[in-house]
């Protein structure tokens, strides 16, 4: 008979009245509270652990995601692109607001899709949990692997839409310099601060 299998049997002996505690008796035999969160070192390995389970998951999403639409991930790019071009309108021509900046356009289309970055990772990592009950009933896995891997989803879906947007800017007059190579490192900053609110 296994360990909790004793346990069990320790407990229905008797029916526990005056008998050792039960948390007192599943202490003894190793067990732990179903529910109970492990200290934090241990869920950081335990998500490293699902590493591959995390890329998997925000790849298939990435491709099932894009599948059924006619226009697949153009969608991507086409949506911060449209909404600049509204933001342009409004407040580049009719308000006036990007006379002080120079090259405002690459300014605005830089802004709106790092933006759209963001505001669907904090959106989709807010869901991620309550979207995906099904599938926390039936595996064990830390619940942070979910935001994580819509974060992940998003970066890749925004790799796409920053080759286009480097095409872009450099429509717009502006030429590539060396601080271009920090690009990649702010990115990463960004995602880091994505994380969070995720």
């Amino acid at each position: 008979m296994s360990q909790p299998e004793s346990a069990v049997a320790d407990a229905q002996a008797g029916g526990r009245s005056g008998q050792e505690p039960l948390a007192k008796l599943a202490q003894r035999y190793g067990l732990r509270r179903a529910i109970a969160r492990p200290r934090f070192p241990v869920y950081l390995r335990q998500l490293w652990e699902r590493r591959h389970f995390i890329l998997t998951y925000a790849t298939s999403r990435n491709v099932s995601k894009y599948s059924s639409s006619t226009l697949g991930q153009l969608w991507q790019v086409l949506t911060p692109l449209l909404n600049a071009a509204i933001y342009f309108l409004m407040f580049g021509l009719i308000l006036g607001g990007g006379k002080d900046i120079e090259n405002y356009p690459a300014f605005l289309l830089t802004g709106m899709f790092i933006f759209t970055y963001t505001q669907r990772t904090v959106t989709a990592g807010a869901k991620s949990i309550s979207s995906n009950l099904s599938l926390i009933r039936a595996l064990h896995f830390p619940r942070a692997s979910l935001p994580l891997a819509y974060t992940i989803q998003e970066l890749q879906q925004l790799v796409i839409s920053m080759a286009v947007l480097l095409v872009l800017v450099v429509i717009t007059g502006e030429m590539p310099t060396w601080f271009w190579l920090m690009i990649p490192v702010v990115l990463l900053l960004q995602t880091f601060f994505n994380i969070g609110p995720a």
